[in-house]
């Protein structure tokens, strides 16, 4: 719940849940969670969370452990893209001593690790076929080999996974396996990016700042409008950076202004973003059709924060096609702004 008291914003979480992570917001869709959370309570059902890098797919899923029949036993999380496929087979399964070169002890993998517990997959679009196929057989089988063990050990584990890929479309050019997607996928909860639910953006922006602060500030008019009409690529990991930038580079003040705010947020958008349909009534077909596409490709550029793979995955495209695109209608990555600290008096 959000309240304004005195000018001062504050959040409202009803203590009797015990959301932690706090879940935060006041949009449907962060009461949604809140709601399914609750709803889950007692259930061991794998969930599949789907959203865009940053949105809070973690924070859901320590929750759904949270309120799970499992809540004593461990919560361990791995992100399936950090690690190369022979390292993620062993940091999933574990492996015996001398299984490959440097494997100088035996390592039980994150499933024993979890045994009793809930793990969490995160980006498991990313994971390899080989790894994907041996996954599979430890939820069917509900056992875990480790790698160059002849032995078969017992596994009690609830997955949670996640994942910022269309996994669909993975499925449909052959990259995911349907039926380990059936595995994953009792439940499938989609967490819609930042700039789709405005409401949380001022709820999100003084949570973050009173857990590195201890302070809950005063967010002035001016300051309030640019946060929530920013669109917010980096959703709330991007959030978060921009409050801590406020408290290193003002000291924490108790009091956010409009000034404080990165350029990328008070500035208006770049005329790339802004595209005049007017004109398109007014250009011949192929130019029209030309600078819709560029339009299109600019704005989901600066969605994904310029990150190729993920524009490509949203526009249906492969990296080497949406590559291609952009070498051939010129697009640029804008300059990062810089800071620009004015120096004043005594300082």
């Amino acid at each position: 719940m959000y309240t304004q008291q005195s000018g001062r914003t504050s959040i409202v979480i009803p203590p009797k849940h015990g959301f932690d992570p706090p879940i935060i917001g006041h949009s449907s869709a962060a009461a949604f969670q809140r709601d399914l959370v609750l709803t889950l309570t007692g259930s061991e059902v794998s969930v599949l969370v789907t959203g865009e890098s940053g949105v809070g797919k973690e924070v859901l899923a320590r929750n759904l452990h949270r309120f799970s029949p499992r809540h004593g036993g461990p919560f361990v999380c791995v992100n399936c893209a950090a690690f190369s496929p022979g390292t993620l087979e062993s940091e999933l399964f574990g492996h015996d001593r001398g299984a490959f070169t440097g494997a100088i002890r035996a390592h039980a993998g994150l499933f024993e690790q979890a045994a009793g517990g809930t793990l969490f997959l995160d980006e498991i679009g990313d994971m390899p076929p080989g790894v994907q196929a041996r996954l599979l057989r430890v939820l069917q089988e509900g056992e875990v080999r480790r790698m160059g063990d002849e032995h078969t050990r017992r596994v009690d584990v609830r997955v949670i996974s996640a994942t910022n890929a269309d996994v669909q479309r993975q499925i449909a050019r052959g990259a995911f396996r349907l039926d380990l997607f059936y595995r994953l996928n009792v439940i499938e909860v989609k967490i819609a990016p930042l700039r789709r639910r405005a409401g949380d953006i001022l709820d999100l922006f003084v949570h973050l700042y009173d857990r590195h602060t201890s302070l809950r500030p005063d967010v002035d008019v001016q300051a309030a409008h640019r946060l929530t009409e920013y669109h917010w690529p980096g959703n709330v990991r991007e959030l978060e950076n921009e409050v801590k930038r406020i408290i290193a580079l003002h000291r924490a003040p108790a009091r956010v202004t409009a000034d404080m705010l990165s350029e990328r947020i008070t500035a208006p958008p770049p005329a790339s973003l802004v595209l005049d349909e007017s004109a398109l009534y007014d250009a011949p077909l192929a130019e029209a059709v030309t600078r819709l596409e560029v339009a299109l490709l600019v704005r989901a550029l600066a969605r994904s924060n310029w990150n190729k793979s993920k524009t490509a995955r949203d526009l249906g495209l492969s990296r080497q096609g949406l590559i291609k695109k952009i070498k051939r209608y010129g697009i640029s990555r804008p300059l990062a702004p810089t800071v620009s600290v004015p120096n004043g008096s005594g300082e």
